[in-house]
């Protein structure tokens, strides 16, 4: 692994950036955060390394003697305020190796370093991730990469960068496949969501502005915002403005936005499990499983119901997981991928289901990624993967990874035994998911629509 610097800043802690244009290596650093609030499944590697202002940084993992190899450019996630493309989950040697590609992993701003001056001022992670990706495109080469063939991935929040970045027409010719794993329905702050922020850091800074605070002061007021908006849904997270359009997950018009012809888009069967898994069992109740159903359902009472069914002997907490993961992740990908395939792309979906052993986790949001990467020893204190075989990870992780190593080489995933996996079609009736047995087909619920609140 080689980790170098891809931009730095030229005036001020949120002035425009410069590119840097040859190899400039650089001990791994991450952005300032605090402890993630998924360190329950994940581990605490993110508080190994530095932390500074200037983690404008990636890391490039190749095969030896690797010579006009396909590149992935993957951008972590983190909700937002936390996450790095330097830390060792996202070791990619192994990766590279048997996919025989070129990694590029990236460090991008989190927290209220990511908003100019304010929330709603815009979003920094644009231009760094243009400049990461310019990057790429100037020196892969001399890792034996092809820029020319190009797939940008993120999960998580990284794959709402990704998703912004793949709609962008700055980023038009940048890359040439996209990979999005559990992106969320989550559409830009309004500029009055953005001030009941302002607010609430006014206060928690008394006064003093984003420039002039200390690291310190900034996480300190993006823990409050959390805590201001513990049960409601994220305290922080990207405003619309001219690179991140207010419809960008109006499935059709991101469709008709899409500059890049071949898409995966991959999700975990409990996404929410990790968002809501500490949660104790008398936070939530049936009331609640209802109200969020009718809020969020076009069909409520048939989702309640449907839900309900599936799972007779579920608690609240069960159910409210299973309803939010439908919604923000597994409903959205399928109405994306239709639309996308409308306007012409060639979509291929991706299930994940395999469960952790580690309690209230299951198939939990990020469960995926050592498995997609390969690299159980860089999760080696992580929770969820205790008691988890090394016969059971080693046989996910090769078609877990063979998937998208295909779909990297060739723009179509396929099985570790070469066969492609099923194209997407508007209407069609299943999809492909990863169970600990196999590649299985799975139905695909159009019973139910959601509601879709997209900003004008």
């Amino acid at each position: 692994m080689g980790v170098y610097r891809y931009a730095q800043r030229s005036a001020g802690r949120f002035g425009k950036l410069s590119e840097i244009t040859g190899l400039a290596e650089a001990q791994p650093v991450i952005f300032p955060q605090t402890p993630g609030s998924l360190d329950w499944l994940l581990g605490p590697a993110l508080q190994e390394l530095p932390q500074s202002e200037d983690a404008f940084q990636l890391a490039v993992f190749a095969p030896e003697q690797a010579s006009g190899l396909p590149v992935m450019v993957f951008l972590p996630g983190g909700g937002f305020v936390s996450g790095a493309g330097t830390v060792r989950w996202y070791d990619a040697q192994h990766f590279a190796q048997a996919q025989n590609c070129v990694v590029v992993v990236v460090n991008y701003r989190v927290g209220l370093l990511a908003h100019r001056q304010s929330v709603g001022g815009g979003n920094l992670p644009v231009e760094e991730l243009l400049l990461a990706l310019q990057w790429v495109q100037r020196n892969i080469a001399q890792f034996g990469g092809n820029p020319q063939e190009t797939t940008l991935a993120g999960q998580s929040a990284g794959a709402f960068w990704a998703f912004v970045l793949a709609q962008l027409d700055e980023a038009r010719g940048l890359f040439q496949r996209l990979y999005l794993g559990s992106l969320s329905y989550q559409p830009p702050m309004s500029q009055a969501m953005a001030d009941e922020r302002n607010e609430v850091i006014a206060s928690a800074l008394d006064g003093t502005s984003l420039e002039q605070a200390s690291t310190e002061q900034l996480l300190a007021a993006g823990g409050a915002l959390a805590k201001a908006w513990a049960g409601r849904g994220l305290g922080l997270y990207p405003s619309a403005d001219d690179a991140v359009p207010a419809d960008l997950f109006d499935a059709s018009q991101a469709a008709a936005r899409l500059h890049v012809p071949e898409v995966l888009v991959s999700y975990t069967a409990d996404e929410a499990n990790a968002f809501i898994g500490m949660a104790p069992e008398q936070a939530f109740s049936v009331d609640a499983v209802r109200g969020f159903t009718a809020g969020n359902f076009a069909q409520p009472q048939g989702v309640f119901e449907a839900l309900a069914a599936e799972a007779p002997e579920a608690t609240a907490k069960q159910l409210m997981a299973r309803a939010m993961t439908l919604h923000q992740i597994q409903l959205y990908a399928v109405e994306f991928a239709d639309q996308a395939v409308a306007q012409g792309a060639s979509v291929q979906l991706l299930g994940f289901e395999l469960s952790s052993p580690l309690p209230k986790a299951g198939s939990a949001h990020c469960f995926e990624l050592p498995f997609l990467f390969g690299n159980r020893q860089a999760w080696h204190d992580a929770p969820m993967l205790d008691g988890i075989t090394e016969e059971t990870f080693s046989a996910a992780a090769a078609q877990l990874g063979g998937a998208l190593g295909a779909f990297i080489r060739t723009g179509r995933a396929a099985s570790d035994s070469g066969e492609s996996l099923p194209l997407h079609a508007p209407g069609v009736q299943s999809l492909t998911a990863l169970t600990e047995s196999g590649l299985v087909q799975r139905e695909i619920d159009r019973r139910f629509a959601a509601k879709r609140q997209v900003l004008a």
